[in-house]
C-alpha cells in the first residue's frame, strides 16, 4: 500500500519508468524512484506531526542553496509545477531530492588510519557547510527548530525530557539526568560568544555517504539553528564508547579547521557529544514502548556521558 501511495506522489515530478522501491523507514520512508527519462532519485514521504509544510520547505529551499554552491547533498528537486513539496489532506507530505549513489559510513570500521581520515573529511564537511550557510545559503530560521540553550537544556527541550525517560531505574538516575541537564546549561551560558546558525544537527554515520569523490551528506530533516558545534558533537555519539574516540574526535577537529578556520578544543566537543547523547535519551520515549530495550541502551549512555563529561556520577 506504501508503494502504491509513493508512485501516486511520484507523479507530481514526472512519469516513472517503474515502481518505487522502499530503501528505508526511519523517521521518513524513503523510496527509491527512477523516471521514464532514465533519472534516479529518492522521494521522502515525511513523518506525520514532525515538521509542518513550511519547515519542510524551509529545510528543502536550504539544501537547494548548498546544492547550488556545489555542497555535497543531494539536492531537491521541484514538481512539475515548480514546487519543492507536495501535500495531501489524507496522506504525508512528499519531497524528492537527487539520488546518490554512495553508502553510508555507519557499519565502516573506523578503527585505524581510514577512522581519521573519514571523520577529518566529515569535520571538513561540515565547516565547508557552516562556511557556506553564512556567506548566503541559507533559509527562513523561524521555521526551523532551535538547537539552542533551551532547544537542549530548558524545561522542554526539543526532543523530550530525557530525564524522564521510562527505563531510568530509580529516583537517583533521573535526579542525575536533571542534574547533567543543569550542569550543561551553565557550561552553554558561560561559553563565549560561541558560534550559532543553521547547523544539519544529525550528521551520524547512516547520514553520511560515502564514494570515491569523498563524503555526502544527507537527511535535513532535523536541521535548524543552533551551537555550530553541536555538528560536530553528533557524528561521535555513535562512537561515545570506542577505545579511538578521542583520535576520532581529533580528527573531526582538525578537518573542520581546515574550512572554517575554528579549532574547537576536545572537551567542548565531547560535551556536544553528551548533549546529543541526552537529547537521543529524550527522543526515544514516544517511538518505543516504555520496555523497549533501546529505552534503557539511550538512557544508559547519556548516564555514562554525563559522568565522564560533565562530572555528574
Amino acid at each position: 500500500m506504501l508503494t502504491v501511495h509513493a508512485a501516486e506522489r511520484a507523479a507530481a515530478w514526472g512519469p516513472l519508468a517503474e515502481p518505487p522501491r522502499l530503501v528505508a523507514e526511519r523517521e521518513n520512508a524513503v523510496f527509491a524512484v527512477t523516471f521514464a527519462d532514465g533519472t534516479r532519485a529518492a522521494l521522502r514521504l515525511h513523518r506525520e506531526g514532525y515538521q509542518n509544510a513550511a519547515g519542510i520547505r524551509a529545510e528543502l529551499a536550504w539544501a537547494e542553496a548548498l546544492a547550488d554552491r556545489a555542497f555535497a547533498c543531494p539536492k531537491p528537486l521541484r514538481t512539475q509545477e515548480g514546487g519543492l513539496l507536495t501535500e495531501a489532506d489524507d496522506a504525508r507530505a512528499a519531497s524528492m531530492v537527487s539520488w546518490v549513489d554512495a553508502t553510508h559510513i555507519a557499519g565502516t570500521d573506523l578503527s585505524g588510519p581510514r577512522g581519521r581520515d573519514i571523520f577529518r573529511a566529515l569535520g571538513a564537511l561540515l565547516g565547508k557547510l557552516h562556511t557556506l550557510t553564512d556567506a548566503g545559503a541559507s533559509c527562513d530560521r523561524t521555521l526551523r527548530p532551535a538547537w539552542d540553550l533551551d532547544g537542549l537544556t530548558g524545561p522542554d527541550p526539543f526532543w523530550g525530557r530525557y530525564w524522564e525517560n521510562p527505563s531510568l531505574s530509580d529516583n537517583d538516575e533521573a535526579e542525575r539526568l536533571s542534574r547533567a541537564r543543569d550542569a550543561a546549561r551553565a557550561w552553554l551560558l558561560g561559553l563565549h560568544a560561541p558560534d550559532t546558525g543553521l547547523i544539519h544537527a544529525d550528521a551520524i554515520g547512516e547520514n553520511v555517504l560515502g564514494d570515491a569523490d569523498g563524503l555526502w551528506l544527507i537527511d535535513f530533516d532535523d536541521c535548524g539553528t543552533g551551537y555550530r558545534l553541536y555538528d560536530l558533537g553528533v557524528p561521535l555519539v555513535q562512537h561515545w564508547d570506542s577505545p579511538n574516540l578521542n583520535s576520532l574526535a581529533d580528527a573531526l577537529i582538525a578537518g573542520y579547521g581546515e574550512t572554517r578556520g575554528i579549532t574547537p578544543t576536545r572537551d567542548d566537543i565531547l560535551r556536544f557529544m553528551t548533549l546529543r547523547a541526552l537529547a537521543s535519551a529524550g527522543w526515544i520515549v514516544p517511538r518505543a514502548a516504555p520496555d523497549d530495550p533501546r529505552q534503557r541502551q539511550y538512557a544508559a549512555r547519556a548516564l555514562i556521558c554525563a559522568a565522564r563529561h560533565f562530572g555528574i556520577g
